[in-house]
């Protein structure tokens, strides 16, 4: 099967000279830009580094729909580390070892292969799907909203007057919950019946939203894996903040389908770690029950 590996980058319909994705085609041994991912629909394969954008996920739903395997990379943080150890091949490859848009995506190459040996491609590069591609854009869109509306009820609480934004940006958050939810319904395998099993029904559209981003996200089967994911554990040592390495989206999410059912059970909202590894091991158990399989499904 034909490869690509790509360095993705912020592509602006308004700024001609924005910079064009970076590619390498190990098979023929040579590097090449494109405009647009849909580019390289003559590849069976595409391997992405951990940059997706906004404005990409029309293009990789046009690739994944046309039957292309897309992945991307899951472990940004290992881009030092690879550098140093390619270093040699990088610089006879690309004349540097430093950092360079042709020198990141064979780096990104020479990781696939060596995952090969390892027999652990998985733990690199997770497949996109047209799950992904759907619902991945709306929830980056309710976290920017989300994100927007602390900072102005921050600013409220200082004392800077906000006028109404505080009501529009909270009208404007349920509004992106309810088009997740809404799309999940659709396209998630079984969205409704793993809901109703943790107690949740159509009405409560922080919790099916949070529900949502955790399916998106956490692809896992496993408790403990899923745990790590999550960074559901208290690390230890004097730089254990800095080692701790986990998904801050798949958390936020599964806060909220926390909070969201510890309201519905009558508890304070106010979760722990131990209630969240809590509903995070219901909703692996009810997708166990249900039969959510992960290559299935697609989440």
């Amino acid at each position: 099967m034909s490869k690509v590996f790509v360095d993705t980058k912020w592509r602006s319909r308004k700024n001609r000279g924005s910079k064009m994705h970076v590619c390498y085609d190990p098979q023929n041994d040579v590097f090449f830009e494109v405009n647009e991912l849909t580019e390289l629909k003559d590849y069976d394969e595409i391997y992405l580094d951990s940059s997706l954008f906004p404005n990409m996920w029309r293009q990789l739903k046009e690739l994944v729909s046309n039957g292309r395997k897309v992945y991307y990379f899951t472990r940004p943080w290992k881009w030092g580390e690879a550098r140093e150890r390619f270093r040699d091949e990088l610089k006879a490859r690309v004349g540097r070892a430093s950092k360079s848009d042709e020198g990141d995506t064979y780096i990104l190459w020479k990781i696939y292969e060596l995952s090969l040996i390892k027999n652990n491609t998985h733990r690199y590069f997770k497949p996109l799907t047209i799950i992904d591609a759907e619902l991945r854009p709306l929830l980056m869109r309710e976290q920017m909203l989300y994100r927007n509306l602390q900072r102005v009820r921050n600013a409220s609480i200082v004392g800077v007057d906000v006028g109404g934004d505080v009501k529009i940006l909270e009208e404007m958050v349920e509004d992106a919950r309810r088009e997740i939810v809404d799309k999940a319904i659709k396209i998630i395998p079984r969205f409704i019946d793993i809901a109703n099993s943790l107690g949740l029904d159509r009405s409560d559209v922080n919790g099916l939203a949070g529900l949502a981003g955790e399916l998106v996200y956490n692809r896992s089967m496993s408790y403990s894996s899923s745990v790590r994911f999550h960074g559901l554990y208290k690390a230890k040592g004097f730089d254990a903040r800095k080692k701790k390495k986990y998904s801050r989206k798949a958390q936020r999410y599964l806060l909220m389908l926390t909070n969201a059912i510890l309201r519905k059970n009558g508890d304070k909202p106010s979760p722990k770690l131990k209630d969240m590894r809590r509903v995070l091991k219901m909703v692996i158990e009810a997708r166990k029950q249900i039969g959510l399989a992960v290559d299935r499904a697609g989440v």
